[in-house]
């Protein structure tokens, strides 16, 4: 056989098995590309199912505190309230704070899944909620006292709000809340009913560590909302003690 009719039966069989190589290279690319897709969304929605509520909790929390330093809502609400707004000042900011920790606790429970974009972030997590906790529960002396909570109380209040379910974890909305824990029914949550009604008569000695823990929590929305799709900026200023009229 000539060298040329060797090529020509040659050539095909080279070209066909080279194409293949390509097509299944160009295949399983976009195959593993495909499939990372996947994963990242499939990361993204196991992320969301603590840090969305986390953040949907020191939003709603860091709110409070605001109305409470700064337009006085205990005064008006419990100290010169009638019985309807007295209760719902102490139960519902109760819940508030106990939602918060709920949803700590839940995270530090969980944190495989609650890992952010990078372990930066992740560490930033953990330690601002180590920050949040040790605020509330320091006796310094510019604190007066005042609204403290110890870090196990904390916890203990966390870990009674959550509900198992289906291989699931949450924390349970006010009204359970209210239908699970009414005054007298759970040690560590009428300690912190007692902490809030203090702040009718010593608000002003509360001051200092409410705003101190409010400027935290909106240091954990800018970490968990970063770029204000959740909650707008003009809702997350960080409180200043001199602001506090």
């Amino acid at each position: 056989m000539t060298d040329g009719g060797l090529l020509s039966g040659v050539l095909p069989t080279v070209i066909g098995a080279f194409c293949g190589w390509i097509s299944g290279g160009v295949g399983g690319f976009f195959s593993a590309r495909h499939e990372k897709k996947k994963a990242v969304h499939q990361r993204e929605k196991e992320v969301s199912v603590y840090s969305e509520p986390l953040a949907h909790a020191a939003f709603d929390l860091q709110s409070r505190i605001y109305n409470i330093v700064e337009r006085h809502f205990m005064n008006h609400f419990y100290v010169h309230g009638d019985e309807r707004t007295r209760e719902y000042c102490v139960e519902n900011t109760a819940f508030l704070i106990s939602q918060l920790f709920c949803w700590f606790e839940l995270t530090r429970q969980e944190l495989y899944y609650i890992e952010l974009q990078n372990e930066k972030d992740t560490r930033q997590l953990l330690h601002l909620q180590d920050n949040v906790q040790t605020l509330w529960g320091t006796d310094k002396t510019k604190y007066h006292g005042i609204f403290c909570l110890f870090a196990g109380e904390q916890r203990a209040i966390g870990e009674n709000l959550i509900i198992r379910r289906d291989g699931s974890s949450s924390c349970m909305g006010f009204a359970q809340f209210m239908d699970t824990f009414p005054p007298g029914k759970n040690k560590q949550i009428d300690i912190l009913r007692e902490e809030i009604s203090k702040l009718g008569a010593n608000e002003h000695l509360a001051r200092v560590r409410l705003i101190d823990i409010q400027n935290l929590l909106i240091d954990l929305l800018a970490l968990l909302d970063p770029k204000f799709l959740r909650f707008p900026q003009k809702s997350r200023q960080k409180m200043q003690l001199r602001d506090a009229r």
